[in-house]
């Protein structure tokens, strides 16, 4: 429970500090638009989600799984430029980009810039938490957590207060963020390898991967749907998305520490699955609060929010649970199986999300693949698996490790 409190309190701060800053910035500036800059680059996060797979967690995993410890430095080394080249390109398209979504250029330009910019940063970023997790530093990715989100907050803030030009004041920001990843990368520093063997951490984490390729292409589609629908429910979207991602971030450490433990054959299962539930319950009691707070203040149509809420909470209730069988199943069970799974409920959200005329269609696929997730997975838990000693033991374990052995090679 520690643990899953830890990591999740760094999650936390990692998510919640950019939210605050585009809130904070917004009144600093005099123009609630600002703040709806969090939805317009949304889809983007999805880019970083997909890169910190491949060369984060996929890395360290094989690390682990394989005793291969140029994994993790060679991803990185290749997951730096990857990062650059693939974030260059929403940068080199950005006027296309905002008009995708209906929204002002002149107006979104500088604040979609530094938005694109500063996911690009935190993907570097991650790349060295990822490695401190693995590493069971969870207090030391804490503190850099905290250090980082805070300099980003604290930088942006003052220099908008102080510096007439907002685009100044966004590039100094920008510009420190960039020397204190320098900085950690040379920390954290060790001799490599060049190769191109990251190509086989995909095996570690091609169902998360494939699920935020869908997931990019749900955003950017069913947003600009949101999107046209007005402006009320782009403002409440907007604000329940604000109070909710912080929230799904903090759920990351449910499969962080799954991923971990099971990794090094020492999870728990039973104990496991519980803290989850635990931990996931206070979670959501704040994302309720948080939600009511800022719908109130910022005078959203609260009928509007609370459908928008009410999709998210009750997703977030099914999540513990599939997303721990969902990550066994990845790593002990058939990663071939786990992806196609993710492939084809992501597959299906995509539709939804696509054919549904509606403001809340990205919230309908989201909740309907959830549902089917959590059903899909409690039968392959109960046909596939059993509990030993608190442990959740693959049946027939010997002939399973053989099919798997054949198709990660």
């Amino acid at each position: 429970m520690k643990r899953l409190f830890r990591i999740g309190s760094g999650l936390f701060i990692y998510s919640i500090i950019p939210i605050l800053s585009w809130i904070v910035l917004s009144y600093v500036l005099g123009d609630n638009r600002i703040s709806n800059v969090f939805s317009i680059t949304y889809a983007i996060q999805f880019i970083w989600a997909i890169l910190k797979y491949l060369f984060g967690s996929g890395a360290n995993i094989r690390k682990e799984k394989e005793n291969n410890k140029n994994s993790v430095w060679n991803s990185i080394f290749w997951g730096t430029i990857f990062s650059a080249l693939i974030f260059a390109i929403p940068l080199i398209f950005v006027d296309k980009y905002i008009t995708f979504f209906g929204q002002d250029v002149e107006f979104y330009r500088i604040y979609v810039i530094y938005g694109i910019a500063l996911l690009f940063l935190q993907t570097l970023f991650s790349f060295i938490i990822e490695k401190l997790y693995f590493e069971d530093k969870e207090k030391t990715a804490n503190i850099h957590l905290f250090a980082f989100n805070l300099t980003t907050f604290s930088v942006l803030i003052l220099s908008s207060l102080i510096i007439p030009n907002t685009l100044i004041a966004l590039l100094l920001t920008l510009g420190v963020l960039l020397i204190y990843i320098i900085c950690l990368y040379v920390w954290q520093f060790e001799k490599f390898k060049i190769d191109f063997t990251f190509f086989k951490n995909f095996k570690y984490e091609s169902a998360n991967i494939v699920s935020s390729m869908f997931m990019l292409v749900i955003y950017l589609f069913g947003f600009k749907i949101a999107f046209s629908a007005g402006a009320e429910y782009l403002a409440a979207l907007n604000i329940i998305g604000l109070c909710t991602d912080t929230q799904w971030d903090m759920l990351g450490a449910i499969s962080t520490v799954a991923k971990v433990d099971i990794s090094k054959n020492r999870y728990d299962y039973k104990k496991e699955v519980k803290n989850a539930y635990v931990y996931s319950s206070v979670v959501i009691a704040s994302s309720i609060i948080m939600s009511i707070i800022l719908s109130v203040v910022n005078k959203v149509v609260i009928e509007i929010a609370i459908v928008y809420l009410a999709f998210q909470v009750l997703d977030m209730l099914l999540h513990p649970y599939k997303s721990i069988l969902s990550i066994y199943t990845q790593l002990e069970y058939s990663a071939t199986l786990n992806t196609i799974i993710s492939f084809t409920l992501k597959g299906f959200r995509t539709l939804l999300s696509v054919i549904i005329l509606s403001p809340y269609c990205t919230e309908i696929g989201q909740l309907l693949q959830g549902t089917l997730a959590f059903i899909i997975f409690a039968i392959i838990r109960i046909a596939k698996y059993k509990v030993v000693d608190n442990k959740l033991i693959v049946k027939n374990k010997n002939l399973i490790t053989e099919n798997n052995k054949k198709t990660l090679s």
